[in-house]
């Protein structure tokens, strides 16, 4: 758990349920500029997915929210000084190795507690009426804590969460058994039974497989506090958000809604800002010929009105860069097809020079692979692999020069 101390001093007088406030937020590292000007709020219960390219800054505003003192930047900053912010790495934690069933792994912090409780018992037992104080200080510190996690109530719902993910069975199992998403899931259970009144997380469905991303939608969307997600799964961004944070370009949009409309809307206004764009890039145009036209009259003309018809394109021509329509905040891509008609097709099934393909469909210079297509660079005969127990046996298969190869199946099969 996380609890920033950095925080604005009037942000107890902000509307109550507005978690983190950013207004005006820039910040850049000496090589390159992350933020300019972005702002944007997070309330109780909100569900935010946080999206856009890599190396736009995501991970680093994260770090910024659970660390704001660590970094100097423009802007302001306003948190809730009694927030709990609980964090889920996209990368593996090597308490992983840890030796603890699944578990005593996820309620670690609660059975420390009650073994914490139980020790001062033993204490007060023989403690003299002068020690009786200070232990009961302690004490009542300590149940304040379980209560906070849930009480009586906390390893049923270490039971609860592991049965929306679909691994009660894994309970008793070691920690170290799991596989890399099995195990993903456990830290997000184990994050999320902290009751963190905001759950930061950074790419958690990296490397996870379908059955275990359902699990993950399962968690996320029982989680009752606000959720800051990282993530570019449609799966998740279809159905587990009802807000949307897009960085991308040093700028920040904020959208209230789900990804279905947002990623609408952003189309939207994208062709008509492009159309905008496109109007605005003809007028400017045109003014540049009209300014060009009166320059030379200006020129070779000492009449006055040559001049000031002059100075008014001018004019008008900086207040159409002024107004111009900014650019796309992402560009629509278009998709760039040809179809080559029969005629245009070689005898072989050539294809223009960038991609000549030969006779025995080897790849022109511009492409060659050193192998014939055909060649068999891997092949694989009833192999066998076991730890404890069998991962796979009798697997056949080739590999040719020529194929792109996808490995796929659950996690934990064996794929690694």
């Amino acid at each position: 758990m996380i609890k920033p101390d950095s925080v604005s001093d009037s942000f107890s007088e902000k509307k109550e349920n507005v978690m983190i406030k950013a207004e005006n937020l820039s910040f850049s590292f000496p090589q390159k500029e992350l933020y300019n000007k972005i702002s944007f709020t997070l309330t109780e219960g909100e569900h935010c997915a946080f999206i856009g390219s890599s190396g736009s800054g995501k991970s680093t505003l994260l770090h910024i929210l659970m660390d704001n003192d660590r970094y100097i930047f423009d802007g302001t900053l306003e948190m809730d000084p009694q927030m709990k912010i609980g964090y889920v790495s996209q990368f593996s934690d090597p308490e992983k190795m840890q030796d603890k069933t699944v578990f005593a792994y996820i309620g670690e912090a609660f059975f420390k507690l009650q073994s914490d409780i139980a020790g001062i018992c033993a204490v007060m037992e023989t403690a003299t009426a002068a020690e009786l104080d200070a232990l009961m200080t302690q004490y009542q510190k300590l149940m304040d804590a379980v209560d906070a996690l849930g009480g009586d109530n906390f390893e049923s719902q270490i039971s609860k969460k592991l049965g929306l993910a679909d691994l009660l069975l894994h309970k008793d199992l070691m920690v170290s058994a799991l596989s890399g998403g099995e195990f993903k899931l456990v830290q997000v259970m184990k994050e999320m039974l902290f009751r963190p009144d905001l759950l930061i997380m950074d790419e958690a469905d990296a490397f996870l497989d379908f059955e275990n991303l359902a699990a993950l939608k399962n968690l996320m969307n029982a989680h009752k506090g606000a959720l800051l997600v990282i993530t570019h799964n449609r799966y998740l961004l279809n159905h587990c958000f009802n807000k949307m944070l897009h960085l991308e370009n040093t700028e920040l949009q904020e959208f209230e809604g789900s990804y279905m409309d947002y990623h609408f809307s952003l189309l939207q206004a994208k062709i008509e800002m492009q159309e905008l764009n496109i109007a605005d890039d003809a007028e400017i145009e045109r003014n540049d010929i009209l300014i060009e036209r009166f320059r030379k009259i200006a020129t070779y003309n000492s009449d006055a009105s040559a001049g000031r018809k002059l100075r008014g394109r001018v004019a008008m021509q900086d207040r159409l860069l002024a107004r111009r329509i900014k650019a796309p905040f992402v560009n629509v891509r278009q998709p760039g097809i040809c179809f080559k008609t029969a005629g245009e097709v070689g005898e072989t099934g050539e294809v223009g020079e960038a991609g000549e393909v030969g006779e025995a469909g080897e790849v022109g210079e511009a492409g060659e692979t050193g192998n014939n297509v055909d060649d068999v660079v891997l092949a694989v005969n009833g192999y066998k692999l076991a730890y404890d127990t069998t991962l796979f046996e009798n697997v056949c298969f080739e590999i040719k020069a020529s194929d792109k190869v996808a490995l796929i199946g659950s996690n934990g099969t064996g794929k690694t």
